[in-house]
């Protein structure tokens, strides 16, 4: 008999999630910074919501998994603080 690992999803808004599954807790592209606009060179990303918890509310993840840091839309100045104390 086959053993079935769960799967949790906390949607967090835009890219960031933690994802945890069988026991290991993931965070995907941590963005926490207010609602705004953000300039990438000629251009401006425009963030029309907040997270839905601030990171001081997650529990603690066991790593971050960020799929790029070149603009604010997949890490953020908050995101930037939090990764000074993930693993």
């Amino acid at each position: 008999m086959q053993s079935m690992t769960t799967v949790e999803i906390l949607y967090v808004g835009g890219p960031t999630a933690v994802v945890e599954l069988g026991g290991v807790r993931l965070l995907t592209d941590p963005t926490f910074d207010a609602p705004g606009e953000y300039p990438v060179g000629s251009r401006k990303l425009v963030k029309t919501a907040g997270p839905a918890l601030p990171p001081t509310d997650l529990a603690p993840v066991d790593a971050v998994l960020l799929s790029h840091d070149q603009h604010p839309d997949n890490l953020d100045g908050a995101g930037r603080a939090y990764l000074t104390e993930a693993p």
